[in-house]
């Protein structure tokens, strides 16, 4: 059981397999998607909003949306960067970590675009 838990936290030596490198590379593109989704959603809903030309006022559901989008690039630059630093240090880090990068930066996005939805919906009527 200790075993269990301590793979949940503790790093291990890289693995030099074809297959481990290939998933690392495929993560890296995974996470340079996010980045590049992330700034084009920043782009995209500020110039919508210009382009609407919108009276209603910037609200919280607008700058929410902003602050998690750039939060969402931010985590996605972050994780691009600890990939390649854990390929570099010749390790593969532990389970927790892998969650964090891979889920945290899209699941900013989403919540970002939830805001940005309820945000133009609402000025929209």
């Amino acid at each position: 059981m200790k075993e269990k838990l301590q793979e949940f936290v503790i790093n291990k030596p890289i693995e030099q397999s074809p297959h481990y490198l290939l998933s690392q590379e495929l993560e890296f593109r995974f996470l340079k998607s996010n980045l590049t989704f992330a700034m084009a959603f920043i782009g995209g809903i500020v110039t919508l909003r210009t382009a609407l030309g919108i009276d209603k006022p910037i609200t919280e559901e607008f700058t929410y949306s902003l602050v998690a989008a750039v939060l969402s690039a931010l985590c996605a630059f972050h994780a691009k960067h600890e990939l390649i630093s854990d390929l570099r240090n010749g390790r593969t880090p532990n389970k927790i970590k892998r969650l964090f990068r891979r889920n945290l930066g899209p699941a900013l996005l989403a919540i970002s675009i939830g805001f940005a939805f309820r945000y133009f919906e609402s000025s929209l009527h």
